[in-house]
């Protein structure tokens, strides 16, 4: 009568006379398994953006969210969502749902005088607040998408951007 593979890993660790042999079975049982860590994505994740160190209530909060590389961060055409709100509290937390598990990076500004746009002066230093996802740091100009990735997977995922204000007196 054949058994099934617990009967058989059973009757040979009781066969085995010390401890030693016993550890060395079931270490070479086990060894033939592969262990995985599995990650669940939920349809439809909801992504939290908790925007920190806006200077004032006024205007507008804008922000574009991007799953690949094409126009970030400045071609709002080519984002998966671009949206401004206006400021009524601080601080400012914004939630996009729906969507896949995956990659994303984010842009925002604040458009203080809310005309839809970030504002810079005649050499193209921005005039209102902006930030991306991961807080990259700011050298020359705009990081790169993946300077500003972050992963969604699960139910919630929360991101926090801290707004940057330059040339400000």
């Amino acid at each position: 009568m054949t058994g099934t593979f617990i009967d058989t890993f059973i009757n040979r660790i009781t066969m085995m006379k010390t401890p030693g042999k016993i550890i060395v079975a079931i270490a070479s049982i086990f060894s033939s398994f592969t262990l995985t860590q599995t990650v669940r994505a939920v349809p439809g994740s909801q992504l939290n953006l908790q925007i920190e160190g806006i200077t004032n209530p006024r205007g507008n909060i804008c922000f574009t969210i991007f799953s690949r590389s094409d126009g970030f961060p400045r071609d709002g055409a080519k984002a998966l969502k671009a949206e401004c709100s206006p400021l009524e509290n601080l601080p400012v937390t914004l939630s996009i749902n729906g969507l896949n598990a995956g990659n994303y990076a984010v842009a925002v500004f604040h458009d203080e005088n809310a005309d839809g746009q970030l504002n810079t002066n005649a050499v193209g230093i921005p005039q209102e607040g902006f930030g991306f996802s991961n807080n990259p740091r700011i050298l020359t100009g705009a990081p790169k998408f993946s300077e500003a990735t972050f992963f969604v997977a699960g139910q919630t995922t929360t991101v926090r951007i801290a707004m940057k204000y330059l040339l400000r007196l």
